[in-house]
């Protein structure tokens, strides 16, 4: 069974300044979901292989490093005959499309994919605190503060899975890592998304997915929406503060008899220190009627979230410079957006990526995980008149929104933003290599159809001949690595 990535191709609503046949290359659109690829060849001929970091029932996790950027990853192996069955395989398949499709700071990355006879070789973001669990385990409880500063960022996931139609259905400390960043926080990321699933507008769910201490009693009847996530996040935050599940039972039936009753308490003594505003948001994410349930954006707007000391240290000079970036950005070439993008997404340095997550979230006022145009205003506003800011913010969206979404993601925000040094020599050969498919050192027109869209119509082949000749300066039909370098260093930010 082999995956295949998602096919996606939007039309442009507005133009992007090109020097050489604007008119075909408005047509194509940059989504770093495009730039996760199965691999040919073994990942040992890119990745040298690590310890063992975890061990599943059908698969394990080890640590591997890049072998040209060092970059260090972990790789999920799946056994195939351990997927005997469609819902195996369709979990599988799950797990790595909505990966490709999620860009938000608190949801582990995809980075490639491999496959031989025996596995399939799943290349992941790296996080080095261990599950949620082992936390709570070591811990016993959190305060309150340290347990809003965790809660704000699994909420944001989920209020962005959710606004993007994609329901997680088995949300639980286990599946929710830690990654130490440099000043001691917790960085969260959510992971194993195999039972999540895309969902339209008003949809009833039936199929019965989940943990027991975490499930919605309406996951249990068959009958449940997205806010199935909301009730478990509830029992996350609930463990947080005391220590314990709200449902409890000597054996899993015992468990989900009592979440089907949904009857908990707030009021024995590991609860005796938690103020009212936490125990009135953890009764209406547990609402057991899911029409009264608070939505995962609503959870975000409850006053307890304000109450509590929510800010992160953010050097104002650093801010003011990294918006300085956003708003010098400039990369017209359709193949340098979609190489920065590779580039931000994959090869920007841990230290860098959590100090542009801290400027980022400070200018997400909703938790949504992306910026729209009155966010990045009032950014701006606090350093320059409305009029100016007006002015700044509508280049913005025209230079970095390269999807045309409407708003800008997380990873665009990064490219934009990201340290012009960030482009090494490494790095910059790591991203040719992924358009240079056979690597025979060129990139092609075939090449480019295969990495960023060959699932466009035969009427649009002129396009990868037009992409070949906005960076082809010795007219031979291919770009070459050195060509590629100098197309790349004249992007400004």
């Amino acid at each position: 069974m082999a995956t295949q990535p998602l096919k996606e191709m939007l039309v442009s609503e507005k133009q992007i300044p090109s020097t050489k046949a604007s008119s075909n290359l408005d047509h194509l659109q940059i989504k770093f979901s495009k730039l996760i690829n199965a691999k040919t060849g073994s990942y040992t001929d890119d990745y040298k292989l690590g310890g063992v970091l975890g061990v599943g029932a059908f698969s394990q996790v080890r640590k591997v490093t890049n072998r040209k950027t060092k970059a260090v990853r972990a790789m999920k192996i799946i056994n195939k005959r351990s997927l005997t069955n469609s819902e195996d395989q369709q979990k599988f398949i799950n797990e790595v499309e909505i990966l490709r499709l999620l860009d938000h700071p608190h949801i582990l990355k995809i980075y490639e994919q491999y496959q031989d006879n025996n596995n399939y070789y799943i290349i992941l973001e790296m996080c080095t605190g261990g599950e949620l669990f082992a936390k709570i385990i070591e811990k016993g409880s959190f305060s309150e503060k340290e347990a809003s500063y965790i809660m704000n960022q699994i909420v944001s996931a989920v209020f962005y899975a959710h606004n993007h139609k994609i329901v997680h259905r088995d949300l639980k400390p286990e599946n929710i890592l830690l990654d130490i960043t440099s000043d001691g926080t917790y960085n969260i990321k959510i992971v194993d998304w195999g039972t999540s699933k895309i969902f339209e507008q008003d949809e009833v769910m039936v199929e019965k997915f989940g943990t027991p201490y975490y499930i919605a009693p309406e996951v249990l009847k068959k009958s449940y929406n997205e806010k199935c996530d909301v009730w478990s996040c509830g029992v996350i935050l609930y463990i947080l503060l005391s220590g314990t599940p709200p449902f409890g039972g000597k054996n899993e039936l015992e468990i989900m008899a009592n979440v089907e009753k949904g009857q908990y308490s707030l009021e024995g003594d590991n609860l005796k220190h938690v103020s009212e505003e936490a125990k009135d948001l953890i009764r209406q994410m547990l609402e057991y009627n899911p029409k009264n349930r608070l939505s995962a954006s609503q959870v975000l707007e409850h006053k307890w979230f304000s109450l509590i000391e929510q800010k992160e240290t953010i050097d104002t000079e650093a801010f003011r410079a990294r918006l300085l970036a956003l708003r010098n950005f400039r990369a017209e070439r359709k193949l340098q957006q979609a190489a920065l993008t590779f580039i931000a997404s994959q090869c920007t340095s841990k230290d860098e990526k959590n100090q542009l997550n801290k400027i980022f979230k400070a200018l997400d006022k909703n938790g949504d995980g992306i910026l729209t145009k009155n966010e990045i205003f009032e950014g701006y506003r606090q350093f320059m008149s409305a009029e100016e800011a007006e002015f700044e913010v509508n280049k913005i969206m025209n230079q970095v929104d390269i999807d045309k979404s409407g708003a800008i993601d997380y990873t665009e925000f990064i490219l934009a933003t990201m340290e012009k040094k960030t482009l090494s020599k490494e790095k910059l050969l790591e991203s040719f290599l992924l358009f240079d498919q056979d690597g025979n050192g060129f990139i092609t027109a075939e090449e480019l159809k295969q990495v960023l869209g060959n699932h466009l119509s035969q009427k649009d082949n002129k396009i990868w001949l037009d992409l070949i000749g906005e960076t082809d300066a010795n007219g031979d039909g291919k770009i070459s690595f050195e060509e590629f370098t100098e197309m790349m260093m004249k992007y400004s930010n």
